[in-house]
Formats: C-alpha cells, sequence, structure tokens
C-alpha cells in the first residue's frame, strides 16, 4: 500500500505514523504502524503471525507476544473491542485479518476497497517508490516499503532514525523455550545479543547528505530501564544507571562501545544514580539515594572499593539531580540546600578538603538549580533552575560563580542537559512542544532548535568530548488506570482495566454521583485534566493550556466544578472549571506554588498546599475566592477533608505518613506510618475509614483502617507493580469500586548516535 489511505473514518499516515479522525490526531509507534500497514494492504485476508513477525521484525528475533502487544495498540487506538471486532479480527492460532473498509486516498492510484489499481510486486518498489538513499538507515521490508517512500522532514532537518528492537525482545521469544535459566545467565546473553547487534548496526556505512551523516543505533537492550548516560573522557565508555533484569535496583554499570557485557561497579540495595567521569577517566561520581540519607560516592572506572564524600542535606529523592567535576578533577559541582526549607542550589566540593562552596542563589520559595553540566572547555556550567518542580529552564554560568545567563524561557520540564564537544551549544530534552525530544540552544543565548535526531519520549542526551557521539535515553511506557471491586465475593479481589494508554494516566477520582471519572493525563502531548464515564469509555480532554503542567483533579461536593492545579506562567495555581467544559478560573495567584486542591464537604473551602510561607505547608482558601489562609505549621502537602467537616487529613512532602488536624486549627498529630514517601497521593477518605497504599511489608499493597482503629489495618489489594508516583487513589461513592494508577510496563534502552556534530 502506498501512501495515505482510510480505515472507516480513521484517516491512516504511515509516514508520520499517525491516525486522524474527527479532529483526534493519535500516535502509533513505527512498528505498529507497519503492523497495521501491512494488515491494510491485504484488506479481508488472513495474515499469519509468522508473516507479520517476519515482514515487521525482519531480521530480528521477537516473541509473539510483541505481536499481540501491537494488535492490542491498534485496537485501542482505532476503539475496536477484540470480543466484538469491527476493525481486526483475531484467527485463533493463525493469525489476523482487517475486517473494516480500507480505502485510499484520492489519487494514489487503488480502487476504494483497498485493492491495487496496478500491479505492484509485494516483494518489491517501483522506482519512484524507493526511499531515500541520503538517510543513513536501513530500509523497511520489501512488503512494507511501498507505505514508506520517503522520509519525512522535521522543520526542515532529518527526521529521528529509530533503532531496532535487538536483545531485550529477542530474549523475551528466546524465554519460552528456556524457562529454567538463571537471571544471571539471561542478562550475560542478552548483553551479548546486544553487543553483535551493535556491531551489526555499526558496520552499516552511512551515506553523506549535506546536511548530516547521523547513524543511530542500540547501545542498550537489556530489559528494565537503562539511562542517564555519561561518556568517559576518551569517548570509548559510556557509564549509565540499569535497575537490573529483574528491574529491582538502580546501579551504576560501565560498558565499553562494540562489547557486549557492562561492568556492574554497584550493589548497594539502595538506589545509585547520576553517573560522571572524572577528568582523568580513572574514577565515577554518582549519588546513592537512601533512606538514611543521600550520598556523593565515588568508584573506579574499572571495579573497586568506593568511597563516601560527601553527606547531602536534601533529602528529597532527586534523580536528575546531577554532579558534575571540574576541569582540573580537584571538585565536583552538585545540588544542596542550605536548610530543608531553602531552594536547592548548586555547591563544589573541594575534593582535597571535603568543604563546599555555594555557587548559585535561586529566589526564595524557587524549588531551585539542578542538574549542573561543566563546559569541555571547563569554562562555564549549564544546569537547569526551577520555581516549580515542574517549571523547569535553561541556565549558564561562569564556571567560578556570579550571575547566570536564563537560555529558555519555556517554563516546561526539562530532563537532562549536556554540552556540544565545542562548547558551544546546549543540548536538552524537553516537552517544551509536547513530546520529550532533544533541543540545541547557543550558550550565550539566541534561537532553540530541535536536534535531527532522538525519537519522541527521548530523555537525558550526553555528548562525546571525542569521537562525535551522542547517546539518549529512549523510554516507553504503558499505563492503566485500574478498578478494584471491594466488594467481591470471589476468593481473589476482582480487578480490571478501565483505561490504559501508553502516556501517562493518573490522579483519577470519581464524580459525586459515581458516574465519572477526572484524571490527569498526557494523551494530548502534554499533561492536562480528562473526563471519562465511570467504566473508562468515552474519554475527552476537559483543558488545554497547551504545554504548561496540568493536573490533580477534585470534584466539588455538588459535581458542578473541579478544582485543579496548573503552571501557565511558570508558578503553580488553582484553578476552578466546569466539567462539561469553558474557561478555567484562577482561584489562587501570586509568585508563590499552589498545588493539589480539594473541597470542604459544604463546597464552601477549598484546601491546597503551598510554599508561601516557604515550606509546603496546608492552606485553605474560600471557594469564592479571598484571602489564603495557613492551616498546618509543620509542614503539609496534600490535604482532604473528613467526611463530617471536623478534621483535615493530609501527607507531607518528603515524609512517609498520614497527618490531621481539626478543620478550625489546633494540635497535628500523625495518624498513619503511610503512604510512602514519594507516594504521598495514594490516600483516600470514606465515611468508615481511610484506604491507602502500605509498603511496610516489602510489597504494595492497599490497606484500610477504619477511623475507630487506625492502628489496625486490613489489606484490601495487592498490587502487581508500583504504582505511578504522587498519583492517588479514588473509592465510589456506593463504596464497590476504588480505582489508581499503575505504571504496568515501563522502560527504557539507551540509544547512540554516530557522527554528530
Amino acid at each position: 500500500m502506498h501512501g495515505d489511505f482510510c480505515i472507516g473514518d480513521w484517516h491512516v499516515q504511515p509516514q508520520i505514523n499517525c491516525v486522524r479522525k474527527e479532529g483526534t490526531s493519535l500516535h502509533l509507534e513505527p512498528k505498529v504502524m507497519q503492523v497495521l500497514v501491512l494488515l491494510a494492504s491485504h484488506p479481508g485476508e488472513v495474515i499469519s503471525k509468522d508473516r507479520l513477525l517476519n515482514t515487521v521484525w525482519s531480521g530480528v528475533f521477537v516473541g509473539e507476544d510483541v505481536l499481540t502487544r501491537s494488535i492490542s495498540e491498534i485496537r485501542r487506538v482505532l476503539d475496536d473491542d477484540a470480543r466484538s471486532p469491527r476493525v481486526i479480527q483475531t484467527i485463533p492460532k493463525t493469525g489476523y485479518r482487517l475486517i473494516a473498509s480500507v480505502s485510499q486516498q484520492s489519487g494514489n492510484g487503488l480502487t476504494g476497497n483497498g485493492k491495487p489499481a496496478a500491479a505492484i510486486s509485494e516483494h518489491g518498489n517501483s522506482s519512484a517508490d524507493k526511499p531515500d538513499a541520503s538517510i543513513a538507515e536501513a530500509p523497511p521490508p520489501a512488503e512494507l516499503a511501498e507505505a514508506f517512500p520517503a522520509p519525512v522532514s522535521f522543520n526542515g532537518n532529518l527526521p529521528a532514525v529509530s533503532p531496532q528492537p535487538a536483545a531485550s525482545q529477542a530474549a523475551g521469544r528466546a524465554s519460552g523455550r528456556a524457562r529454567s535459566v538463571s537471571p544471571w545467565i539471561a542478562g550475560v546473553l542478552i548483553a551479548a545479543i546486544a553487543g553483535l547487534a551493535w556491531w551489526h548496526f555499526r558496520v552499516r556505512p552511512a551515506t553523506p547528505t549535506a546536511n548530516s551523516a547521523y547513524t543511530v543505533v542500540p547501545f542498550t537492550t537489556y530489559p528494565g530501564s537503562e539511562g542517564q548516560a555519561a561518556f568517559s573522557p576518551d569517548g570509548n565508555q559510556i557509564a549509565f544507571v540499569w535497575n537490573g533484569v529483574s528491574a529491582e535496583n538502580k546501579d551504576i554499570y560501565v560498558k565499553i562501545l562494540g562489547t557486549s557485557t557492562p561492568l556492574r561497579l554497584t550493589t548497594d540495595p539502595a538506589a545509585d544514580v547520576g553517573p560522571a567521569w572524572s577528568p582523568d577517566g580513572r574514577f565515577i561520581a554518582f549519588t546513592r539515594l537512601s533512606s538514611a540519607g543521600n550520598a556523593i560516592y565515588i568508584v573506579p572506572a574499572i571495579g573497586g572499593p568506593e568511597r563516601r564524600l560527601y553527606t547531602i542535606t536534601d533529602p528529597t529523592s532527586w534523580e536528575y539531580g546531577g554532579l558534575t567535576w571540574s576541569n582540573d578533577g580537584k571538585h565536583l559541582i552538585f545540588p544542596d540546600r542550605l536548610t530543608s526549607a531553602s531552594p536547592s542550589a548548586l555547591f563544589s566540593l573541594s575534593l582535597d578538603t571535603l568543604t563546599r562552596t555555594r555557587l548559585t542563589s535561586p529566589p526564595p520559595s524557587w524549588d531551585g538549580d539542578w542538574t549542573p553540566v561543566m563546559s569541555p572547555d571547563g569554562t562555564k556550567i549549564a544546569f537547569i533552575r526551577s520555581p516549580e518542580g515542574s517549571v523547569r529552564d535553561v541556565y549558564v554560568m561562569n564556571a567560578a560563580g556570579g550571575t547566570p545567563t536564563r537560555l529558555t524561557h519555556d517554563g516546561r520540564l526539562v530532563v537532562g542537559i549536556t554540552w556540544t564537544a565545542d562548547s558551544q551549544d546546549v543540548v536538552f530534552s524537553s516537552n517544551r512542544e509536547g513530546e520529550f525530544a532533544l533541543w540545541k540552544v547557543p550558550a550565550t543565548g539566541g534561537a532553540i532548535e530541535r536536534v535531527a535526531v532522538g525519537e519522541e519520549n527521548s530523555y537525558s542526551p550526553a555528548i562525546s568530548r571525542k569521537g562525535n557521539l551522542l547517546a539518549y535515553s529512549h523510554g516507553t511506557g504503558k499505563w492503566d488506570i485500574v478498578r478494584v471491586d471491594l466488594k467481591s465475593s470471589a476468593r481473589k479481589v476482582l480487578t480490571d482495566q478501565l483505561l490504559s494508554s501508553n502516556e501517562q494516566d493518573s490522579a483519577p477520582e470519581f464524580s459525586p454521583d459515581g458516574k465519572r471519572i477526572a484524571f490527569q493525563s498526557w494523551r494530548s502531548g502534554s499533561q492536562e485534566i480528562w473526563i471519562c464515564d465511570a467504566d473508562g469509555s468515552s474519554p475527552v480532554e476537559l483543558t488545554s493550556f497547551g504545554g504548561a503542567l496540568t493536573g490533580s483533579p477534585h470534584w466539588s461536593p455538588d459535581g458542578r466544578q473541579i478544582a485543579f492545579d496548573s503552571r501557565p506562567d511558570g508558578r503553580a495555581h488553582i484553578f476552578l472549571t466546569s466539567p462539561d467544559g469553558g474557561i478555567p478560573q484562577a482561584l489562587t495567584s501570586g509568585s508563590y506554588n499552589d498545588i493539589v486542591p480539594s473541597w470542604s464537604p459544604d463546597g464552601k473551602t477549598v484546601y491546597f498546599g503551598s510554599n508561601r510561607s516557604g515550606r509546603y505547608q496546608i492552606w485553605k482558601i474560600a471557594a469564592a475566592g479571598g484571602t489564603p489562609q495557613q492551616l498546618t505549621t509543620q509542614g503539609g502537602m496534600i490535604a482532604l477533608a473528613s467526611p463530617d467537616g471536623q478534621w483535615v487529613y493530609y501527607s507531607r512532602s518528603q515524609a512517609s505518613g498520614l497527618w490531621r488536624i481539626p478543620a478550625a486549627g489546633g494540635a497535628e498529630q500523625q495518624v498513619l506510618k503511610s503512604p510512602p514517601d514519594g507516594f504521598q497521593g495514594y490516600w483516600t477518605l470514606t465515611k468508615g475509614g481511610i484506604y491507602y497504599l502500605d509498603s511496610s511489608a516489602g510489597q504494595s499493597s492497599i490497606n484500610f483502617a477504619s477511623y475507630a482503629a487506625l492502628d489496625r489495618s486490613v489489606r484490601v489489594h495487592v498490587l502487581d507493580h508500583v504504582p505511578t508516583l504522587l498519583s492517588g487513589l479514588s473509592v465510589s461513592p456506593d463504596g464497590r469500586w476504588l480505582i489508581y494508577a499503575d505504571m504496568a510496563e515501563a522502560g527504557s534502552n539507551i540509544a547512540l548516535v554516530e557522527n554528530f556534530r
């Protein structure tokens, strides 16, 4: 099939991996789109599983599970039901067939039934349909090539070139044949396959073009998540973070380019993140995130005993806090706080005296400065400054300190920054135009350009000082809103999936009548508020702030308003809007961060977390507007009023547990030791008691405790996965259903870009 086509009412655009219908635009992963194209090229015909696998994943050994997931994703996007199919029919033990009507866009040489009007070989292209040879990428399989006749440019640049899947999928198919292989041996096999795959792609010559000769190859393809790549000074090795074959713990690994097996440097049960090479290549500094306190360590790059250098004052779990070395190797630059209530700033640690010197002074009440990266010439430091954790911009300052220069004014998320080898530009990952992608800005300020490599969902870029190499992490995931039947009579609590998406859905809440659910989602390319029916059907986007992080929806008791937080001016504020649509109205304002609103039972008061006093506390404001009033003094983040209106329960930032305070003010007391830190939103109040996330038994579960016996709890539901951070849970008004966000599948791999300049 050549060019765009239609499946029923859906307009399919294979070249940009997009399907559209009535103003709705949805994205498919490239391999998933190729499956759809192959089925649409033979409407009504049964396409065997082997044919689909051999065509779409030509030359790569994968299991049937990857095909099953692809079909499931197509059905989700095209609103199809496997039990009553209208688009794709499953032929048991055989394959699939596309049963919906297929029509070609006019002028493309196909008849209305989707059959070719001219004879085009199924196993080759006409000369007019051959891929553009100027792109350094292997052509698609012959059976699919005619659907992708030429690359699509992005603002005049080359498109992102996706590395082909290798070892992780190979291991998936092989695991069904050798289940007795130990995880350690399986990891070695996976690494060996990955190394072979890397060399297979590396030796493919890149065809020079007038613009570039980028070649993208997979660097890691292990199970779980690999990220935070850091090049050695000579550019021949990469240190990175991997949570292991079983995805249990983050540790530091090093892999030589072109080899298969990485060297594991750390084994501590705490999470080790943020590797940074010393200028002489002998040591790697990293941060260990532990409940006993975060700390900076160094370890020999060839393996050996660790050395603890410094205990960080900041107790928060800053995954992307970052470390960088001075070019003389005598100092480490890192973020920390003077006190728990002050903003994060950058400090320089002398490795001779182990004393620190403050380099930056972000404004009071700001989240602060993070992710420092020294320029290759040693004269400047690039870093991220944020007024609030979800609002970040890129800054540059002299290495010795001084007033920084602001390079971006986006107020969006930034996940990783690096320097080009000539110290002229800063490359960073941002969602400044929707999906996370790589961008470049001159270090002296100026126009921001999209980097011509790096797929959507690309994070943590790193650039070698030698060898013209760029590495980045590419993330994938599947997020579900899960419903638990609290009144099930079955021995095992019944659960089902209400919503599922490759873009994160979280923070669900039932409406007061139990007929609808509000939730936050990245489905539109940025996080907005969405509403769906109680069974998960008919999801509709409610807000459209155009990139400003928007979330934490809560219904008013009468169901006529939804309160939420958003950051259109770089600060978080509370907004109110009708669930039927309309222009949101700001309830709070100012140079503070106001987050996660909730309502009093009578609907007259809105509670929220705010750093108006310098530290996050619980505040309240009249729903009709007015002056906010502080309620707590010992810290507070997320609050809910008890059904009788007598108490306000709340969780605290940087702490596990639940507290309460009289609604009129008074003594603050802790009532539960859960939910754990990092999951402060995972609790809710009902007439009878509290449902909350508990991890004290070593496995995450939803527990229930009555108000009369908060020291005794009952396990209600055991979670299959660690849930989405912060987020939340909700119970339906009739007490039957409990819903929460589940990160069912998540992972990332590191891709390597050759000939990057």
